[in-house]
C-alpha cells in the first residue's frame, strides 16, 4: 500500500514537472523563435536548473518533439470532444467554430509556436508528420461533415469539395490574422463570419446564423446591463445557482450522529445531517407544517431528532416525520407523506456539496481532470484552522470572478503575491477545469510577510517534491475556488443576494501539524492572502462602479485572460440572452432567453 502511494506521488511529480517544462518551452518558442531556443532559456522560463530539464528530456530535440506532440494532442482532443458530443452535421460545424476559436487553443502564443514548427517541418520529417497528421485529421473531419450536408441538400461532390475547402481557407486565414494583428483581432467577428459562410451556403440548414442578430454571438465579455438587470439576475439564480452544485462545508464538522450544518443561499434553506446509520443526508430546512426553519443554528448536534422551534414537529435524522403535537387535530394526515424534502448531496474529497435542482454532472466528474494534482493533500483528513469568514459586499457576484479568473493583474495589483512568485505564475486549464499556479521563488521578496514565509516554510512529508513550494488554484463553476498551499488549503466563493449584493465566504484548513514552523507558515500565508483580498476588494469595487459608466469597455482582453472569457461563455451557454449588447425591454428577458435557447 505504502509502495503504491509512493509510486503514485512520484508519477504525479514527474507528470507535473513534464507539463511545466512543456509550458515553458511553448512560452520560450513564442518569445525567441524555434531556431534560437535553448535548454537554458527553457530552464529560465520554468525557473529551474538546466540539469532538471536534462533529467526529464535527454536533449533539446526530444523536448521540442514532445512539445509538438503535446500541442497536437491538445488541439485534437479539443476538437474531438465537440465532434463526439454533437449530433447533426450542422450542430457539429457550429460547435467546431466555437471550439476552434476557444482562447485555450486559439491564442497568439500557440499560433506562433504552430507557425514555427510548420516553418521547420520542410527540413524535419518528424515535425511534418505530426503537423500534417493533425491538419489532415481535422480537415478530413470537416470534409466528412460537408459530405453529409451536401448529400442531404442534394448537391454535387464538386460543391462538397469547394464548400469544405472554402471553410478550411477561412479558418487558416484567421490563424494568420491573429499572428499579424494580435492587438486588434476580433474573435467574435471571426466566429460570426464563419457562421455566415455556412448560412450563405446552406440557408435552410443554418437559419439561426441569420435569425439571431450578430449582437447575440458569444461576446468576449458580457455587457454591463447583465450585472445590474434584476430579471437577468433572477435567471442566474434559477438556472445557474439552483441547477449546479454548491459548497456547504467539510466532513470534519459532521463526524458524529446528529452533527449538522445549515446552508442558506439563493432563496433556499438546506440542512446536512449525519444520521444514526452514519450516512450524510441533505434536506430542505423547511418544516412541512408552516414553512419554518426546522433547525435554527448554523451548525451543532441535534442528538437523535430535529425539532421545529415553531410548533414542535419532530423529524428523525433520516428526514422522516417522527412526531406531531396534537396529532388528532390534523385530520387524515399521513406522516409518511410529510417527511423533510431531500436534496442531492455529494462528498468530494471531504468537501460537502448540495444541489437544489437540475442534473449537472457530479463534482467528481467535473473535477476529474485535476484528481492527480489534489490527491497528495489528503483533503478528507484536514481540520478547520478558523471559523468561516462571511461578508456581504455591495457588488454583483460576477465581478468577483472577472477579477479572480485572471493573473494578468498580479504583477501590478498584487505586489506581495508577485514577490512570492516572480514571473512564475500562470493561468491555464486542465481538461476544461480552470487551474492557476505559481512556484515560490528563492529570491527574497521585499514585503515582510512574504520574505518570512519564503524563509520559514518547512517541508511536508505527504507532498511530492514538486509541491513543496507550489501554490495553485482550482475553479468550480459557478462560484467556488479551491486554493492549495504546502502549509494549508482553503476555499472562497460567492453567493448572490441581489444584482448589487453578494455574500463572500472563505475558510482555511490544514492537516494536524504541531511544528512551530508549520504554524508560522500558516500564519504568514494567511497574512499574504488577507492582503491580496484587501487589494482585490478595491478592484472589485472600482469595476462595479465602472459598470455605470457610459464608456465601460466592451471586453478588451489579453491572450492570457482566457479564464475571464471562459467564465462568461459558461454563463452565456446557459443564458444566451447574456450575449446581447443592449438591455432588453423590461419584462422580456426570460422570454427572449428561452427564444434564443430554442433557436
Amino acid at each position: 500500500m505504502l509502495n503504491n502511494q509512493t509510486k503514485n506521488s512520484e508519477d504525479l511529480a514527474r507528470n507535473y514537472r513534464r507539463r511545466q517544462l512543456i509550458d515553458a518551452t511553448i512560452a520560450s518558442i513564442a518569445e525567441h523563435g524555434l531556431s534560437k531556443i535553448t535548454l537554458a532559456k527553457v530552464a529560465s522560463a520554468a525557473q529551474l536548473s538546466p540539469g532538471i530539464v536534462n533529467f526529464y528530456f535527454k536533449s533539446k530535440e526530444q523536448l521540442l518533439l514532445e512539445t509538438l506532440k503535446e500541442m497536437a494532442q491538445e488541439f485534437d482532443s479539443h476538437m474531438q470532444t465537440t465532434i463526439a458530443t454533437s449530433k447533426s452535421p450542422e450542430e457539429t460545424l457550429l460547435g467546431l467554430i466555437d471550439a476552434f476559436f476557444d482562447p485555450a487553443v486559439f491564442n497568439v502564443r500557440k499560433a506562433a509556436v504552430w507557425s514555427a514548427f510548420w516553418g521547420e517541418s520542410r527540413a524535419r520529417e518528424d515535425y511534418l508528420k505530426i503537423c500534417g497528421q493533425k491538419d489532415k485529421e481535422f480537415y478530413d473531419a470537416i470534409h466528412n461533415l460537408f459530405d453529409r450536408l451536401c448529400v442531404q441538400a442534394g448537391m454535387s461532390d464538386f460543391h462538397t469539395h469547394a464548400a469544405a475547402k472554402g471553410f478550411e481557407g477561412l479558418l487558416e486565414r484567421y490563424w494568420q490574422e491573429l499572428l499579424c494583428s494580435p492587438d486588434t483581432f476580433d474573435r467574435s467577428n471571426a466566429q460570426r463570419t464563419c457562421r455566415g459562410y455556412l448560412q450563405n451556403l446552406y440557408p435552410n440548414r443554418f437559419e439561426e446564423a441569420a435569425v439571431i442578430p450578430s449582437e447575440t454571438a458569444i461576446r468576449t465579455l458580457m455587457a454591463p446591463w447583465t450585472y445590474m438587470n434584476k430579471e437577468f439576475f433572477e435567471l442566474e439564480v434559477d438556472r445557474i445557482f439552483k441547477q449546479n452544485w454548491l459548497l456547504v462545508g467539510h466532513i470534519s464538522e459532521l463526524q458524529n450522529p446528529g452533527d449538522f450544518m445549515t446552508f442558506d443561499a439563493v432563496n433556499e434553506r438546506a440542512i446536512v445531517v449525519r444520521g444514526m446509520d452514519r450516512q450524510l443526508r441533505a434536506f430542505h430546512n423547511v418544516c412541512r407544517h408552516r414553512g419554518s426553519r426546522v433547525v435554527r443554528d448554523t451548525k451543532g448536534n441535534c442528538r437523535r431528532a430535529m425539532v421545529c422551534p415553531f410548533h414542535g414537529w419532530t423529524y428523525n435524522l433520516d428526514g422522516s416525520l417522527k412526531n406531531i403535537p396534537a396529532a388528532k387535530t390534523f385530520s387524515k394526515l399521513d406522516k409518511e407523506d410529510h417527511g423533510l424534502v431531500p436534496l442531492d448531496l455529494e462528498v468530494w474529497h471531504g468537501f460537502v456539496f448540495i444541489r437544489f435542482g437540475g442534473n449537472a454532472n457530479s463534482v467528481n466528474v467535473q473535477l476529474k481532470s485535476i484528481e492527480e494534482k489534489i490527491a497528495p493533500y489528503q483533503l478528507e483528513n484536514v481540520q478547520p484552522l478558523s471559523p468561516e469568514f462571511r461578508e456581504v459586499r455591495s457588488v454583483n457576484w460576477k465581478v468577483f470572478h472577472d477579477i479572480d479568473n485572471e493573473g494578468y493583474h498580479v504583477p501590478i495589483g498584487h505586489p506581495g503575491l508577485h514577490g512570492l512568485f516572480g514571473n512564475n505564475y500562470f493561468d491555464s486549464a486542465v481538461g476544461g477545469t480552470g487551474y492557476s499556479y505559481g512556484h515560490i521563488q528563492d529570491k527574497p521578496a521585499k514585503q515582510w510577510s512574504v520574505a518570512k514565509y519564503q524563509k520559514v516554510l518547512p517541508r511536508y512529508d505527504h507532498l511530492p517534491e514538486e509541491n513543496q513550494r507550489l501554490w495553485f488554484y482550482v475553479g468550480l463553476f459557478p462560484n467556488a475556488v479551491f486554493e492549495f498551499h504546502p502549509d494549508c488549503l482553503g476555499y472562497y466563493m460567492t453567493l448572490p443576494i441581489a444584482p448589487n449584493k453578494t455574500l463572500y465566504l472563505e475558510r482555511y484548513f490544514a492537516l494536524p501539524d504541531p511544528r512551530p514552523e508549520a504554524k508560522a507558515a500558516q500564519y504568514l500565508s494567511k497574512r499574504i492572502n488577507d492582503r491580496v483580498g484587501f487589494e482585490d476588494e478595491s478592484f472589485v469595487n472600482w469595476v462595479q462602479e465602472g459598470l455605470q459608466s457610459s464608456v465601460f469597455p466592451k471586453g478588451i482582453l489579453s491572450s492570457i485572460e482566457t479564464g475571464v472569457s471562459a467564465f462568461h461563455q459558461e454563463i452565456q451557454m446557459r443564458l444566451p440572452v447574456g450575449r446581447l449588447d443592449k438591455e432588453p425591454a423590461a419584462g422580456t428577458v426570460a422570454q427572449l432567453n428561452d427564444s434564443l435557447h430554442q433557436g
